[in-house]
């Protein structure tokens, strides 16, 4: 059988399973719920978690978010021919557990809430590996941000260089993986993140009026757009750059990111807008009868569902209107 044979059976589960995601009928029943545990009650319908959640205690939605992500991932291993594939996408979660890690060592302070559970590494032995500077086993690039973040942050006392450090090699980390999968679709994908992640910079960095050393800092390598498109337009309009990105993919995201920051949504729209993009582009695994990209365009889908699931609950708990909390949500996949 040829490799994409392999994955009939994984293909076939993964299109019966997502006729149970949440489709926007679903969300817009969460919203219009009356008080948040019926929010939480479609959730659950939809079998969220691992089916020991507390029903009647809607605080605990965060676990329930939680453990459906690890259940994704779980689901993802057991099916695939290739289980090693999905473990790419959590690499960002040890990078953003490492920056929690270090920022507590450094900053004297327990941080255990914001630990992801969704991680390679367990977190627990993660912050051991780090007590202890026991780092010979970990992935190269990993170790080496590592050693440069604890270097640069003792020279320096600033913990800006946690994230500026930490996010590139997370980033240079996940693209090496994603080319070992000689997957074109996982490649690109992971270029698209890379591009929406600079061009959100180059958003934050106009608005906060930084300079050019600053944006070569967080500008991360391995994206679709040179790194030099952004500092020539560095002084220039806002409009001027999403004129000089109009004959790339990301021609209309940046008119209507040009849009957003003009206006008072800001960069938090703008945000919304990357994620759609995303969305548009893992949609096209939906035409792919054999082969890996239906299975990653479905963990990429959980993970936009488990995010608008966040959305309204915080939304439903904190009272605010079904029409704030309509406008924050991203597109669906089903």
């Amino acid at each position: 059988m040829s490799p994409d044979t392999h994955y009939a059976y994984s293909v076939s589960r993964i299109r019966a399973i997502e006729k149970r995601m949440l489709n926007r009928q679903k969300f817009d029943r969460m919203i219009d719920a009356k008080t948040p545990e019926e929010a939480l009650k479609v959730l659950l319908e939809a079998g969220y978690g691992f089916g020991d959640s507390e029903q009647g205690n809607v605080y605990d939605y965060e676990k329930l978010l939680k453990d459906e992500s690890r259940k994704v991932f779980q689901l993802l291993r057991e099916i695939a021919p290739e289980p090693k594939i999905f473990d790419l996408f959590l690499i960002l979660n040890d990078y953003h557990n490492l920056k929690v890690l270090l920022k507590s060592e450094f900053a004297g302070q327990s941080a255990e809430h914001l630990l992801s559970d969704a991680s390679l590494l367990p977190p627990q032995k993660l912050r051991l590996k780090l007590q202890e500077r026991k780092l010979e086993d970990l992935a190269p690039h990993m170790r080496e941000a590592i050693e440069e973040t604890i270097d640069t942050y003792n020279r320096t006392s600033d913990p800006q260089v946690i994230d500026l450090i930490l996010d590139k090699a997370a980033y240079t980390h996940m693209l090496e993986e994603a080319k070992a999968t000689k997957s074109a679709f996982i490649i690109k994908l992971v270029q698209i993140m890379i591009d929406l992640a600079n061009i959100n910079s180059f958003f934050r960095v106009k608005i906060l009026k930084k300079s050019w050393d600053y944006l070569d800092r967080v500008l991360l390598d391995g994206g679709i757009i040179d790194k030099k498109v952004f500092m020539e337009n560095l002084q220039s309009s806002l409009e001027n750059f999403g004129h000089e990105l109009s004959r790339t993919p990301y021609g209309k995201l940046c008119e209507e990111g040009v849009s957003s920051l003009q206006s008072s949504k800001g960069i938090t729209q703008f945000e919304k807008l990357t994620d759609n993009f995303i969305m548009e582009y893992i949609k096209k695994a939906r035409y792919i009868t054999l082969g890996v990209e239906p299975l990653v365009a479905y963990l990429k889908a959980k993970q936009t569902e488990i995010k608008n699931a966040r959305i309204v609950m915080v939304g439903k708990i904190n009272n605010i209107s079904g029409e704030i909390i309509r406008e924050r949500l991203r597109e669906v996949y089903v």
